[in-house]
């Protein structure tokens, strides 16, 4: 009889912590990934960037990324290009190397990335023949 009492209280609080992991997995999944962020950078000597970065999906499905950066000052134009950052910091990959004031550079996945965390695009500005940071953008996803 006891150990009867003990099994139903066994499976009863089985099914209870079932219930409540099933609960908190339907109640924590992604948010939608669509999003847009901006910020500025760059100094006297590189110019003065707005950098942008757009993703287009849901969750960690990515649909598009959106790389942006526009020269916010009225000088001549620089040497520029993106660097594009997955989450945990690491590397993705370069855009081209180009000489404008503004430039935009689409990459279509239509795939899951592999974690959630913060995808970065980052402004580089060659100068004598350096490549220095003019400004990045982050979005997070989850």
């Amino acid at each position: 009889m006891r150990s009867q009492r003990r099994n139903r209280r066994l499976l009863a609080a089985s099914v209870t912590a079932g219930v409540m992991t099933i609960a908190t997995l339907g109640t924590a999944g992604p948010a939608s990934a669509s999003a847009r962020v901006c910020g500025n950078g760059g100094n006297s000597t590189l110019g003065y960037w707005e950098v942008c970065y757009e993703i287009i999906g849901d969750g960690l499905y990515i649909e598009q990324v959106t790389g942006i950066a526009t020269r916010t000052d009225s000088s001549n134009a620089k040497s520029i290009h993106l660097e594009y950052i997955k989450a945990g910091g690491v590397h993705w990959k370069n855009g081209s190397q180009v000489t404008t004031n503004q430039m935009a550079e689409v990459s279509v996945l239509n795939g899951s990335v592999s974690r959630a965390g913060n995808y970065c695009v980052k402004l580089w500005v060659k100068s004598n023949g350096s490549h220095y940071s003019a400004g990045e953008a982050c979005v997070y996803v989850y």
